[in-house]
């Protein structure tokens, strides 16, 4: 079991990192999900579609590059609409 795991996620990050630049902004903009830096509390990820902060809040990444906050979110988005064979 756990080894499947770590094999999907391995591909998964494999994937994400042959992603063009344009294929990221693609999915970036379909996303449901946006990250917002904030001065000393780092990334943070919301729902677009929400105006209230409180209610799209969805997850703190912390200290992190956009990147990685960028990578977060194409991940989220590959796992929820794209069937990863197990």
């Amino acid at each position: 079991m756990l080894w499947k795991k770590y094999c999907k996620n391995r591909r998964l990050r494999r994937q994400i990192e042959r992603l063009t630049e344009a294929e990221r902004q693609a999915i970036l903009a379909k996303s449901p999900l946006e990250a917002g830096w904030f001065q000393g509390a780092g990334y943070h990820v919301f729902l677009k579609a929400e105006p209230d902060f409180n209610k799209a809040y969805v997850q703190g990444l912390g200290g992190v590059s956009q990147q990685a906050a960028e990578d977060w979110i194409i991940q989220q988005y590959l796992l929820t609409n794209v069937d990863l064979k197990d």
